[in-house]
């Protein structure tokens, strides 16, 4: 009898190591996504913009998942550099409810282009930024669906946005 209990025990501490370390269909939906949009020409990481209580009023520091795409053709000429964030500020000018500048507000950037791209993403965003040679979303990875190029997409658009 008891080493049929020993025989059992050992069993079932090896098959719930086994079950216990494999991915959640969550964790997998989340690689599954990830590597699609590496695969499609974008760099992947968890990242943070710090909050900026002083300039901004931007009390909590706004974190998730970002998708960045590098242009690969920057023009050097180019200095347009800007970010919103999907949270409570002091810098709302021209930008829909619910989001602020981060920062600073941009004095060469066109407010209605920023908005025409911040309705039209493709996903519920936490923040947007734009560099001369880069473009990002950062995002809690939501949904029920993801496309890469689509996604891509919406990057270039945004990248277009000077």
């Amino acid at each position: 009898m008891g080493i049929w209990f020993a025989i059992i025990l050992v069993t079932l501490v090896v098959v719930g190591s086994v079950v216990w370390i494999r991915p959640s269909p969550r964790d997998q939906k989340l690689a599954k996504w990830r590597r699609d949009a590496i695969v499609a020409g974008m760099k992947v990481r968890m990242q943070t913009l710090k909050a900026e209580p002083k300039n901004s009023g931007i009390r909590d520091d706004v974190s998730g998942v970002t998708y960045e795409w590098f242009n690969p053709q920057s023009d050097k000429k180019d200095t347009s550099s800007w970010a919103v964030v999907k949270t409570q500020g002091w810098l709302t000018d021209h930008l829909p409810e619910g989001w602020s500048w981060y920062n600073e507000i941009p004095a060469n950037v066109e407010a209605q282009k920023i908005n025409e791209i911040i309705n039209a993403a493709p996903y519920a965003l936490n923040a947007l930024e734009r560099t001369p040679i880069s473009s990002r979303i950062i995002w809690d990875e939501n949904g029920a669906e993801f496309d890469a190029q689509v996604l891509k997409a919406y990057l270039q658009q945004l990248q277009a946005i000077s």
